[in-house]
């Protein structure tokens, strides 16, 4: 009797590449409980921050709030705006500190004045094109210098928001919404986005995936042709009967008669729709962001109008609630969507992270959103009371 080779998995896959895998799991696992403890010495600062400005009445802020910042050496945790609660993990824990390094330590203001944070601005966007190529290459490796290229991207979007401070001289980590600058940065991170979101349609519609359920049948197709056996003898070996034998054989027969991408691979309309809607959750997640974020730095990080005025402030913004949603925005936010995409690339997992995070995805999303927004609502109604 015919013996068919089963699926090994660690025989097909090479001994180098199964070390790599380990190796960024152990990075994966170490970087995640980096940022939980950071997260958790957040929440503590957070609670205990006090208020961030001064009394609108007061010649002297510097008592209130922010204090003499050019004379403070750099710190993850002060100051500490609504903005730097919310932001990315990635961002606030690595990218920013890099940045400021650059900036503060090796003194790249000095050395070429003349680079301006428009100027940076427009670099990523040019980065981010030219990532289109790499990360719909049909290779992995190619692919992953992408992601590469692409997180330098997103570190030249932290850098020019520290440019921009340092030659605005301003030190408040803020938002400035309405300058030239923050609609160039604005459709410089939305351009960003386009392009990665289509760098994926792209790859996925050269290389269409395989439907979950005829996966396996790809799988022991493959086997059998490796070991020089055809479907008619695996049905052979498997049947009992007479009537089993006709049956496999005509399945096995309608499988062999498709074309390689007919029914057996996921339709060019699902993979444009799985992608579009992915594009659709960075998008409805960077406006809903940046709408709360502007809305809790009017509401918490502007100057008090009294004293009773900023207790509240400091009251609700240290409230375990308040903080709580602060935090899940830096996890939902869109750069921490495209952190989890770009690693699902440097994986080659993008298919299975684009379809397994639909459902979870808008649903945390759009329940953040209604919270968020319920919340807002709730303290600005406090506040006026009080103004």
């Amino acid at each position: 009797m015919l013996k068919i080779k089963s699926f090994n998995l660690k025989r097909r896959l090479p001994t180098c590449y199964l070390l790599s895998s380990k190796v960024l799991l152990s990075l994966a696992v170490i970087l995640s409980v980096y940022f939980i403890v950071m997260d958790i010495k957040l929440f503590h600062h957070a609670k205990t921050r006090g208020p961030y400005s001064g009394i609108k009445s007061s010649k002297n802020l510097s008592k209130f709030g922010l204090g003499d910042i050019k004379n403070k050496k750099y710190s993850l945790f002060w100051p500490l705006p609504v903005k730097k609660i919310m932001m990315a993990e990635a961002t606030h824990f690595i990218r920013s500190p890099i940045a400021e390094f650059v900036e503060h330590g090796l003194g790249f203001s000095n050395l070429f004045p003349f680079i301006s944070a428009n100027f940076i601005s427009v670099t990523h966007c040019i980065l981010s094109v030219v990532t289109i190529k790499f990360l719909m290459h049909d290779s992995l490796f190619w692919r992953q210098i992408g992601v590469a290229i692409f997180q330098f991207r997103n570190f030249l979007d932290s850098f020019d928001g520290v440019i921009f401070r340092v030659h605005a001289n301003k030190t408040a980590y803020t938002s400035h919404y309405g300058s030239l600058g923050y609609y160039v940065d604005a459709f410089s991170d939305v351009f960003g986005g386009i392009c990665l979101v289509g760098s994926i349609a792209l790859y996925l519609l050269k290389n269409r995936p395989p439907k979950k359920s005829l996966t396996r049948c790809f799988w022991l197709a493959d086997d059998l042709v490796e070991s020089g056996s055809t479907i008619e003898k695996s049905a052979l070996t498997r049947s009992t009967s007479s009537d089993d034998l006709f049956n496999n054989l005509a399945v096995n027969s309608n499988l062999r008669n498709k074309s390689p991408k007919e029914g057996i691979h996921a339709t060019k309309i699902t993979i444009l729709t799985s992608v579009a809607l992915l594009g659709i959750r960075i998008a409805v997640s960077a406006f809903f962001w940046d709408k709360s974020v502007r809305a809790y730095q009017d509401l918490l990080d502007s100057p008090a109008v009294s004293e009773l005025h900023q207790k509240l402030q400091v009251k609700i913004l240290s409230s375990t609630f308040t903080l709580l949603i602060m935090i899940l925005w830096r996890i939902m936010n869109a750069l921490s969507l495209q952190d989890m995409i770009l690693t699902a690339i440097f994986l080659d997992k993008t298919w299975e992270f684009v379809v397994k995070s639909q459902l979870v995805g808008w649903i945390v999303l759009i329940s953040l959103i209604i919270l968020t927004e319920l919340h807002i609502a709730e303290v600005r109604s406090i506040l006026l009371q009080v103004i």
